[in-house]
């Protein structure tokens, strides 16, 4: 993965910082400013890995279905913007210690960082499996500690720097900037090293000892600090006017409808660089990377840029901006598509998005200049807004994230956010001119900016398609189906292929003669217990593999555990599995595969069938880890089999037969279970005999084809007895013995999810 784009962004906007600190800031308290915004940026850090390491641990309790995801986001988020007014509080009662007690939040922070994974694991034990409210619950009680303390740093360390300089904009946009930046470059990390190097617990391990050094640093220094006479402080350098160019009544939900629409930006862009990257677990954090040094760039520069602009001129500047990036981000998603249909990498779109980032980042800090007055209740106004801002980010996760991509699809989100950002940069041009007439030159930048977001639509043709396939052939063709929901972008081609958030996923085929898709490995599943009256799927993509299944007069009962339930709308449409939703054998639930074993602890399963996606997506190893097969294994009968696809990863397949004393190896699936493990091919061709859909036989042996698969199928069985080959089968003995050592797949270290080595288009 070619992250070189996102690379050369942090460093410009750590060039920025070393500016900031040495050529621009003239100020007696250059040094102090220094110190302290350092310790800022160092403090971002570990805020952005906690974020990613939490979140991740938090869906393995709660489960990675988009209701739990919201929840836990959510929860998140609330945190910190309680945090936030928190900070406020404490700045405003003990003007005089905010150093010690940011240093306090920090070393808070710390401590919680050190036993969270602890925590976590403890809360799974009694509340796993619970259902959406009791995830918010948990959630909010889990992440209220130290998300309170990070949210209130930000006020704190405001308060300091006003009490010091006078100046509201300035000290905002700086730390904010330099949080920001920190909080930019851990994503960065964690998407090339961390995650993949330590693992959760050593990202999380050398998070605390971040915080522990910014919190001891702060605290000594604001020890030495609390004598520092009030003539040492520098003059005010706001003006009259312009602390009251904007009230906080207006300055409030201005910074709701910004964190409402920096984070719908967010949410979409996501879902482009999911689908762009294959669904790979670095697209999230090299996307946050990209995002956050956007904003960090646009809340200083903003700042630095209209320094010296009377209040109207700066409201000017904020409408200007947020007009541009509406005008700028629905073509934002069709030009990644372009790239990677021109054959280029996608993330060589990252500055465009820094742009647009930018351009919403600069909001937060012009407003706080604006609308708080330099005195003593600064860090209190602050963290208002800082709240308000926060508040509408999580009705942005909820409202875009949860519903809004749910009912009209990613174009219309784009175009809709684009138009919302227009509408609140014409209400905030109506505010600078309220005393006055309106100039026609505004109307027509919104007018403008409205026909580009209208010309903009046509070019979101082929989008998922060029997501999808790149430059290869396949992306001009248009794609059968789409379903959009909140959960991801299902696609279909006109030949069948189903595609899962741009990854491939299936086929709507079960034929035998005709296995373009290897539907042998779900009859193999068939022949591999003598009697499988209870089945379990987890995952149910096209439905062929389910229509397999359960057409075998000896299943009773096939539980299915779907977390997308946008294949229920694609099912039906296609004649070869239109019948499976309607057998009465089927019950079928929607939810996370992990989270519905975990809340269902008494099912058992004579065979269980887990036809995974590919071993290096996002999440992936939450269905391939050694706690996850301990977890299969309490769910299985005496003699039963585990059937799942190995997607030809050496780890997985060690991983399982490390929990497993027999395996057997089908192709690239492979079966494990407490008993020995075989394929008797005279009993199983009576088993295929007796498979039947809507009433046609799958196996005819009068047809002169049929009798053909069946001695394909027979030839297929005696391969456990040749020697191995990849179409074919082997014993686990063998496969032990060729695969060798390799490293145990777990929670903890995500197997090769954070692996950038791993091309996903290759296979």
């Amino acid at each position: 993965m070619n992250t070189i784009a996102v690379l050369l962004l942090l460093c410009l906007d750590f060039l920025l910082f070393l500016a900031a600190s040495f050529l621009w800031d003239d100020s007696v308290s250059r040094r102090e400013n220094l110190f302290l915004s350092s310790l800022f940026l160092f403090s971002g850090m570990p805020a952005l890995i906690y974020q990613v390491v939490w979140q991740r641990t938090l869906f393995l309790i709660y489960g990675v279905n988009s209701e739990s995801v919201a929840a836990v986001v959510s929860a998140f988020m609330l945190g910190l913007g309680l945090g936030g007014l928190l900070g406020g509080w404490l700045s405003s009662r003990f003007p005089r210690q905010s150093l010690i007690l940011f240093g306090l939040c920090e070393l808070g922070v710390a401590l919680f960082g050190l036993t969270s994974l602890r925590i976590f694991q403890w809360a799974a034990t009694i509340s796993a499996g619970a259902g959406f409210v009791y995830v918010v619950i948990f959630s909010v009680l889990l992440l209220v500690v130290p998300t309170l303390l990070m949210g209130a740093t930000l006020p704190l360390l405001v308060e300091h720097f006003v009490s010091r300089s006078g100046n509201v904009g300035l000290s905002v946009s700086r730390l904010y900037f330099a949080n920001t930046l920190g909080s930019a470059i851990a994503c960065y990390l964690c998407a090339i090293y961390l995650m993949r190097n330590f693992g959760q617990s050593g990202s999380v391990s050398l998070a605390a000892c971040l915080n522990a050094v910014v919190g001891a640093s702060a605290y000594v220094y604001g020890r030495r600090q609390r004598g520092t006479s009030s003539a040492e402080k520098e003059p005010l350098s706001s003006t009259p006017s312009e602390k009251q160019a904007l009230s906080l009544a207006r300055a409030i939900p201005i910074a709701a409808l910004s964190g409402f629409l920096a984070l719908g930006y967010e949410i979409v862009w996501f879902r482009v660089f999911s689908l762009a990257s294959a669904d790979r677990a670095p697209a999230f954090a090299l996307l946050l990377a990209t995002y956050l040094s956007g904003i960090a760039a646009g809340a200083y520069l903003s700042e630095k840029l209209t320094q010296r602009a009377n209040p109207k001129s700066v409201i000017r500047a904020i409408g200007v901006l947020l007009l541009a990036a509406g005008a700028i981000s629905p073509f934002l998603p069709p030009a990644v598509a372009l790239l990677m249909h021109s054959g280029l990498h996608y993330l060589w779109s990252a500055p465009a998005f820094f742009l647009v980032a930018a351009m919403t980042g600069s909001v937060l800090p012009l407003l706080c200049r604006l609308s708080v007055a330099p005195n003593e209740r600064a860090g209190r106004h602050v963290s208002l807004i800082y709240a308000a801002n926060i508040a509408g980010a999580v009705l942005g996760s909820l409202g875009i994230g949860f519903v809004w991509l749910q009912h009209v699809g990613l174009k219309a989100v784009c175009l809709e956010l684009a138009v919302l950002g227009i509408l609140l940069a014409a209400v905030l041009f109506v505010l600078e001119w309220r005393d006055t007439s309106q100039p026609l030159w505004v109307w027509g930048l919104v007018v403008c900016a409205l026909i580009a977001v209208s010309a903009s639509s046509r070019s979101y043709h082929l989008l998922y398609e060029r997501l999808t396939f790149g430059p290869n052939v396949q992306s001009a063709t248009p794609f059968a189906h789409v379903v959009e929901n909140r959960n991801g972008v299902i696609s279909v081609t006109a030949y069948g292929a189903v595609y899962g958030s741009g990854v491939y996923d299936g086929f709507f085929l079960i034929d035998p003669a005709h296995d373009a898709n290897m539907t042998i490995r779900a009859f193999v599943a068939l022949g591999l217990h003598p009697n499988p009256e209870r089945v379990l799927m987890i995952g149910l993509s096209s439905g062929s593999w389910g229509q397999i299944l359960i057409s075998d007069p000896r299943v009773k009962r096939l539980d299915v555990v779907e977390i997308n339930p946008g294949y229920l709308q694609l099912i039906p449409q296609y004649e070869v599995v239109r019948s499976f939703l309607h057998n009465p054998k089927l019950h079928l639930y929607i939810d996370d595969g992990r989270r519905w074993l975990t809340a269902h602890p008494s099912e058992k399963y004579d065979l269980i069938v887990v036809n995974n996606t590919f071993y290096w997506r996002d999440h992936s190893t939450t269905l391939l880890s050694r706690e996850f097969f301990r977890m299969i294994h309490r769910h299985m009968t005496p003699g039963a089999v585990y059937y799942f696809n190995t997607t030809d990863s050496i780890e997985s397949s060690l991983t399982a037969l490390s929990a497993f004393p027999y395996g057997m190896r089908v192709i690239n699936f492979l079966a494990v279970s407490d008993s020995p493990l075989n394929l008797d091919g005279k009993k199983w061709e009576q088993i295929l005999l007796a498979l039947q859909i809507d009433g046609h036989p799958v196996f005819n042996p009068v047809d002169p084809i049929g009798r053909q698969v069946l001695l394909v199928y027979s030839a297929f069985a005696d391969t456990l007895r040749q020697p191995p080959r990849p179409t074919g089968l082997e014993s686990g003995d063998s496969l032990r013995a060729r695969l060798g050592h390799a490293r145990t797949n777990t929670d903890d270290n995500m197997g090769s999810e954070w692996d950038l080595n791993i091309q996903p288009r290759e296979y």
